[in-house]
């Protein structure tokens, strides 16, 4: 069981992966300076294609739903309650992005499942890097909490630079999602070596 749980965050980012990578290769119109993710699935966006929508969309609503079992991982790994609360924040960052999916860009519930991922995506390795730091793993503590910070300073530029919804806003966007992505994959390597090494 914990393996299969540690597989499904690695498995996860690379449905996420692929469906964003995939919708923004197979788009007749996005940009990365120009557009955000999402326009790649929304129905009747310029960027947007019946082919775009069905990867972008599927792809997070997949990536979010597989990645669930990730937590368990989460909660076994922690040392401390605030390593366990992470696994909260984590699981909502991951309905948030199903939600992304479900709810494309345009709709009522998307901007709302959008934060969720984001937010939730940060207090979650937040929550986790302070565990470590607890814990006395220093090292697992000042590279999580790195994470968190680059994370953070992305949207804190974009923010500074205007309105945060204006072109190109797939900048930060593919910057947190590559940070949080970054994060679950190295939590599962360094789990399995953790458990070879005990």
């Amino acid at each position: 069981m914990d393996d299969l749980a540690r597989v499904s965050g690695v498995v996860a980012v690379c449905i996420a992966a692929v469906g964003i990578a995939g919708a923004a290769l197979a788009s007749p119109a996005f940009a990365v300076t120009g557009n955000a993710l999402s326009d790649l699935g929304q129905p009747g966006n310029p960027a947007a294609t019946p082919v775009t929508t069905l990867l972008f969309d599927g792809g997070l609503i997949l990536a979010g739903v597989v990645g669930l079992p990730f937590s368990v991982v989460l909660w076994r790994r922690s040392e401390t309650s605030i390593g366990r609360v992470a696994v909260v924040p984590f699981a909502v960052a991951l309905l948030g992005m199903a939600g992304v999916g479900l709810f494309p860009a345009g709709r009522p519930l998307h901007v709302p499942a959008a934060l969720t991922l984001y937010l939730g995506s940060m207090v979650a390795m937040t929550l986790a890097g302070v565990d470590s730091g607890l814990a006395g793993k220093r090292r697992r503590a000042a590279a999580t909490l790195s994470f968190v910070a680059v994370h953070v300073a992305g949207w804190w530029w974009w923010a500074a630079g205007g309105p945060v919804p204006r072109p190109g806003l797939a900048v930060p966007e593919l910057l947190g999602a590559a940070v949080f992505a970054a994060w679950v994959v190295l939590t599962a390597v360094g789990e399995r070596s953790g458990r070879s090494g005990g």
